[in-house]
């Protein structure tokens, strides 16, 4: 019994590290690559596909397209008010992959929060 509690804590440590793996590709493909926006969109979109191949969820995906959706409606307004501005875009004064960037936070945070659940922290 111990060693089927010590391989699932095992799983899901490496879940949690993939999520982390995941959000790290992203930041660092945005650093790398911001300026060029169409091929840090496709390296993202890459990233985004190999985590819902991964985690296999229809509500990741759900929340992977809305985070997308709202993320960058929000910066979209945000900087209509003159909160702040991306030197470089091509879509309503953002980056086109800003909905990535966004989307991928909301699917990292979702997963990751599962996984933490798993590992026993909780809510309350």
């Amino acid at each position: 019994m111990e060693n089927n509690i010590n391989k699932k804590l095992n799983k899901e440590w490496k879940n949690i590290i993939f999520n982390g793996i995941f959000a790290a590709l992203t930041l660092l493909i945005v650093i790398l690559f911001h300026k060029r926006i169409i091929l840090a969109t496709v390296l993202l979109i890459i990233i985004v596909a190999i985590g819902l191949i991964k985690w296999k969820s229809k509500l990741t995906l759900i929340l992977f397209i809305f985070g997308g959706i709202f993320g960058a409606i929000s910066e979209m307004i945000a900087i209509n008010y003159g909160a702040w501005s991306y030197p470089i875009n091509n879509v309503v004064n953002i980056p086109l992959w800003l909905f990535i960037v966004w989307g991928n936070t909301a699917t990292f945070l979702y997963q990751t929060s599962i996984e933490l659940k798993k590992i026993g922290i909780k809510d309350k």
